[in-house]
C-alpha cells in the first residue's frame, strides 16, 4: 500500500493547516495521507480530477460520524507522494494536470491532464514525486 501524500514544506515558511472540524462520511474509510474533498459538509474521497481540500493525517475506520483531521492544501504547500501507473512520456518535472490515483494516495503517472497536481521533481529509484496542488477545493 503507498504511503500517500506527505507534507514536506511551504514555500512562505508557514506551518501547515490542520482542519478538525469535518466529519468523515458515514460508512466510508480513509487512509492517512489520502487526498480529499469536502461534498455535504462531509470529508470524503477526492476522485482523479477532483479539486483536493486536503490530506488525511491519520487513517479513519468506518462507521457514523466518524472524526478527521486533514492538513489542508494550500498556496506554497509541496508534498512527497508515489506515483503509480506506467509514466506517460509527459510525466516530466514541470508538468502540470497530473491526476489522483484512484485510490487517492498516489499521482497516476499515466495520466497527465486534467487533474490538480503540478511536479516539481521525479525520482525514479524511489517512484517517488515532490508535487503542488494546484487545483484546491479551497483556493
Amino acid at each position: 500500500m503507498p504511503q500517500g501524500f506527505r507534507y514536506v514544506y511551504n514555500d512562505y515558511g508557514k506551518d501547515p493547516t490542520r482542519i478538525t472540524e469535518f466529519l468523515m462520511k458515514d460508512d466510508e474509510v480513509g487512509s492517512a495521507g489520502e487526498a480529499i474533498k469536502i461534498v455535504s459538509g462531509r470529508v470524503t474521497k477526492a476522485a482523479p480530477t477532483d479539486p483536493i481540500a486536503g490530506f488525511l493525517t491519520a487513517n479513519v475506520v468506518a462507521g457514523t460520524d466518524k472524526e478527521t483531521e486533514f492538513i489542508l492544501a494550500r498556496e506554497g504547500d509541496w508534498y512527497d507522494t508515489p506515483y503509480s501507473g506506467s509514466p506517460a512520456a509527459g510525466f516530466v518535472q514541470g508538468v502540470t494536470g497530473v491526476v489522483l490515483a484512484a485510490d487517492g494516495l498516489s499521482a497516476n503517472a499515466a495520466t497527465v491532464t486534467g487533474g490538480a497536481l503540478s511536479v516539481l521533481s521525479i525520482n525514479t529509484n524511489k517512484k517517488t514525486a515532490r508535487v503542488k496542488v494546484k487545483n484546491r477545493q479551497f483556493s
